[in-house]
């Protein structure tokens, strides 16, 4: 694919932009990694769909190799322990979740908004990235969506059930995905990907995928602005 503009405008080999990939990569490899430990641990809460949602947790697993590559093609390495410490909090409410039976937490947590993030940081890096990670980025957008439609049909079969319950964790968990986003804005703008991009595409992924799961559409957006003004009040 022949690389766009905004990428040819980048140096992929100075000194900022490595050390800035190297926290992005990061992120991304282990965000990957703790994707498969969670679709793995929801094949164990619904054993009727764990064949599917264990094909789901190995295309993560895959996305995460193929991430260290791209680390490995710029001749860095991936800044893991920091990547371990910004997720740990999501993944500490996905497990506080399992725990306590609330398997709507568990779903929305890593099938709604943990794929809307990453479909919408997948979007907008392309533009941006180098040859090599154009190809596995182009492809793993794909994936993600498979991802993302099997949360969605969940909830939406149970919609009238745990439409609260939904509301709830987005609440508890969109601005602990959303903070994570204010530490790494030097970060972002180094590899040339806009932050307000990105919040932006976030934005738009996540209301679609409130109103595939049953939320008028006014209601969705009623949701996701007192999240924004929420966010920009902790700023």
């Amino acid at each position: 694919m022949t690389i766009t503009s905004e990428a040819n405008e980048i140096n992929f080999s100075s000194n900022s932009y490595l050390d800035a990939y190297s926290r992005i990569n990061g992120m991304v490899i282990v965000g990957e990694g703790l994707a498969d430990r969670h679709f793995r641990h929801l094949a164990r809460l619904f054993p009727a769909d764990s064949e599917e949602l264990l094909r789901l947790g190995a295309m993560e697993a895959r996305h995460a190799k193929d991430f260290v590559g791209c680390g490995r093609n710029l001749g860095i390495k991936a800044d893991v322990s920091l990547a371990h410490k910004l997720l740990a909090p999501l993944h500490q409410q996905f497990i506080e979740a399992e725990k306590k039976y609330d398997f709507v937490s568990c779903v929305v947590i890593q099938c709604l908004i943990i794929e809307c993030f990453a479909i919408a940081a997948y979007r907008t890096y392309l533009p941006v990235a180098d040859s090599y990670a154009t190809h596995i980025t182009k492809y793993v957008l794909n994936d993600e969506f498979q991802h993302l439609n099997y949360g969605e049909k969940w909830l939406k079969d149970r919609f009238g059930q745990v439409a609260d319950e939904v509301e709830m964790c987005i609440r508890k968990a969109v601005p602990v995905t959303m903070n994570l986003l204010s530490i790494l804005h030097p970060d972002l703008k180094a590899v040339g990907m806009d932050p307000g991009e990105l919040v932006a595409e976030f934005v738009v992924c996540f209301q679609e995928s409130l109103e595939q799961v049953g939320f008028l559409p006014k209601n969705a957006q009623k949701i996701i602005r007192s999240l924004m003004v929420a966010q920009m009040l902790a700023a």
